[in-house]
């Protein structure tokens, strides 16, 4: 079975967590993020380990643990009844992150539109992964160095992602309007 799908796709910072959060309180959206998922695993885990190993350098995870452990997590949310497949729309944040995790990822999507949140203001992009780095003690999050690998990769790994769904389903919405304005303007184009 393919998931219907909506992809929320932008830089380190850009809003994909705060917009997938709200969507996933809707009725009928199921909000998925990957990172979310790595940053709850048992850090003394095999997989922890990984994660920790490669997040404290700004680095992707390898696409076959972060594949298959989107597979687990999916399985387990169908078998739960959290995420109905028939009924909800799947809301990914953070996945794929690249274009081999999208080719390995089309036969279980049925991609209906990439969000790009876009913002043209880099420092404003910095203040926001420096506040949730506090406010969420994310460690992947504190470490400048770090923030600026991570935007390193999402230029030369993720960023090529858009060209692997092309124009027809992406839209661009700048994020750095408030909140409720991006929900909007996100909804309007589902």
């Amino acid at each position: 079975m393919k998931y219907k799908a909506i992809l929320l796709f932008g830089a380190p910072g850009s809003g994909k967590g705060t917009q997938g959060k709200i969507l996933g309180s809707i009725p009928g959206f199921q909000h998925f993020a990957c990172g979310d998922v790595f940053r709850s695993l048992d850090l003394t885990s095999p997989i922890g380990m990984a994660f920790l190993e490669y997040s404290s350098k700004g680095a992707l995870v390898p696409d076959d643990i972060t594949i298959d452990l989107w597979s687990q997590q999916i399985e387990k949310m169908v078998t739960t009844g959290r995420f109905k497949p028939e009924k909800d729309l799947l809301v990914l944040d953070g996945i794929p992150r690249n274009r081999n995790q999208a080719r390995m990822l089309s036969d279980r999507l049925d991609i209906l539109k990439v969000i790009h949140l876009t913002c043209s203001d880099k420092q404003q992009l910095y203040d926001r992964i420096k506040r949730r780095a506090l406010k969420e003690n994310r460690i992947d999050d504190a470490n400048d160095e770090t923030i600026r690998q991570r935007q390193v990769t999402y230029e030369n790994e993720t960023k090529p992602v858009l060209d692997f769904y092309g124009p027809e389903l992406i839209v661009h919405i700048e994020s750095s309007q408030p909140p409720h304005h991006v929900v909007r303007d996100i909804l309007s184009h589902i």
